[in-house]
């Protein structure tokens, strides 16, 4: 009798962890990651807002200049690898030095063949005093490559601001 309950004890903590296993198989990579190599106020002049894959030749000059600094720091953010991309989205332009983009989560959530990164857009208070000046918010990002072929950045309300295809 009390091998049986034995059994039927570690069938049941068996099912419980294939339950979980198939539960966590619904976001199929939750250890994937993404990081901010660097913030800044004017990226890029009259850049609109957007996301954008650093990966053309030109763009990757003007960007590594931006954030050689990172990868000095970093060796394995050299937009070479082959583990992660590197994008820059842009909130485009902006009439004073209040506004900005922060990243909400460092874990990418990926459903089927999609990845979302969690963006806040930073705008100033109502009647807050801000430098008079224009400014193009930007944020580079590094993201783990994985089995997804669109990345979607959302913001605070989970409103998608800017889809970008990777293949």
């Amino acid at each position: 009798m009390m091998q049986k309950m034995k059994l039927n004890n570690r069938i049941e903590w068996g099912c419980l962890g294939l339950l979980a296993m198939a539960l966590s198989g619904c976001n199929t990579m939750t250890s994937l990651s993404v990081s901010v190599l660097e913030k800044g106020y004017v990226c890029s002049i009259n850049q609109s807002a957007g996301v954008h894959l650093v990966s053309d030749t030109s763009a990757k000059e003007a960007d590594n200049t931006r954030i050689g600094a990172s990868r000095q720091k970093h060796p394995e953010t050299d937009p070479a690898s082959e583990s992660f991309w590197i994008v820059r989205v842009n909130m485009g332009q902006k009439p004073n030095g209040g506004y900005g983009l922060r990243l909400i989560s460092d874990n990418l959530e990926i459903s089927s063949d999609r990845a979302s990164v969690a963006l806040e857009w930073l705008q100033p208070k109502p009647g807050s005093v801000q430098i008079q000046v224009l400014t193009y918010p930007c944020l580079y990002l590094q993201i783990a490559k994985g089995n997804y072929s669109r990345l979607d950045i959302v913001d605070q309300h989970g409103e998608v601001r800017h889809s970008l295809d990777l293949k």
